[in-house]
């Protein structure tokens, strides 16, 4: 099998704690070239993955190289768009991390230029790829709990207690969009369509501009319901679940453990557990995000997240961003 030649788009962080294991362990994938701003950087990349690794100060320096077939793409938020619609003009296969732009006309620009690309194009909205998920999905599809009509995600961390450096990078992007993409997108497994409107209530307590802990509360057509609950200040662990209430019963599942409950009106719960690929790199569900998108480029399946769902989710985003509460100087 020839091996999927890949270059990596940023190197910071994230790409190396997330990508750089999990694609060091990937039969027939190969990186062949990193993009880093910083010569320092661009030595770590050599050393993970070799000094044959080509590398480079730009995306599009990379993007312009005939050795990859995909590239992966983890730049800062505001360089999104560009790059994501660069690399599509380059005919390259596309993995990126959202938000898709943080400026409402430039990601309508690089959604419809996602739509129209032939390549394997693939947002890394990494829950949607969890097998815990799509047990839910599979109970809802079976008709076990009736018609969906509400549904409620939760995220309790502490990756805002205290604020700090990590905060402030981010003070002039919205939550919804530096972080709320992701857990937007779990109600859309549920309602596999765009809010008609969204009303966010929430408040600023250790992260200056940034909104750390709150609601949006969706309204879907037909009168259903979607609930996103966030806490960035909490002390305890990460606490990430989803709950869904349909006609004839409902679901309840625990995103980073994997385990799962269902009820109907007539039975007790019923449980399971079906957790993510251990051991966890980055965050659960990224190895089946990354395993799903070179599986799609292999098999020409369409990918989970697609255009259309990041369409659907970015609408969502930015519905919340419009009802976002503004910052009061204290």
């Amino acid at each position: 099998m020839e091996p999927i030649r890949v270059g990596l788009a940023g190197y910071g962080n994230w790409a190396r704690e997330a990508y750089t294991p999990i694609l060091q362990g990937l039969n027939a994938v190969e990186v062949s070239a990193v993009a880093a701003r910083s010569e320092k950087t661009r030595e770590l990349a050599r050393q993970a993955f070799g000094t044959a690794t080509k590398t480079f100060a730009t995306y599009d320096e990379l993007l312009g190289a005939a050795s990859i077939d995909a590239v992966l793409i983890a730049l800062p938020n505001d360089l999104h768009s560009d790059a994501i619609q660069a690399a599509i003009a380059s005919g390259k296969h596309v993995f990126f991390e959202p938000p898709v732009s943080l400026d409402e006309p430039a990601a309508k620009r690089a959604l419809d230029a996602m739509a129209a690309s032939n390549a394997t194009i693939q947002a890394d909205l990494e829950l949607r790829y969890l097998p815990v998920l799509d047990r839910v999905c599979e109970l809802i599809d079976s008709g076990s709990i009736g018609s969906p009509r509400l549904a409620k995600i939760r995220l309790w961390c502490n990756w805002g207690h205290g604020g700090g450096e990590w905060m402030n990078e981010v003070q002039n992007q919205s939550f919804f969009l530096w972080l709320g993409t992701w857990y937007l997108d779990v109600l859309d497994t549920v309602f596999a369509t765009a809010p008609t409107s969204a009303h966010v209530v929430g408040g600023h307590a250790m992260n200056g501009r940034l909104l750390d802990h709150g609601w949006a509360l969706l309204t879907y057509p037909d009168e259903r319901c979607g609930q996103f609950e966030f806490n960035l200040i909490t002390t305890a662990n990460t606490d990430i679940r989803v709950h869904v209430a349909g006609t004839a019963g409902e679901i309840s599942a625990d995103l980073v453990t994997g385990d799962y409950r269902w009820r109907t009106a007539s039975d007790s719960w019923k449980e399971g557990r079906t957790p993510a690929s251990q051991p966890t790199h980055g965050f659960e569900g990224m190895r089946e995000s990354l395993h799903g998108f070179f599986e799609s480029i292999r098999s020409g399946n369409p990918v989970r997240a697609n255009a259309e769902v990041c369409r659907r989710v970015h609408a969502a985003a930015f519905a919340c961003v419009r009802s976002e509460p503004l910052f009061e100087e204290k």
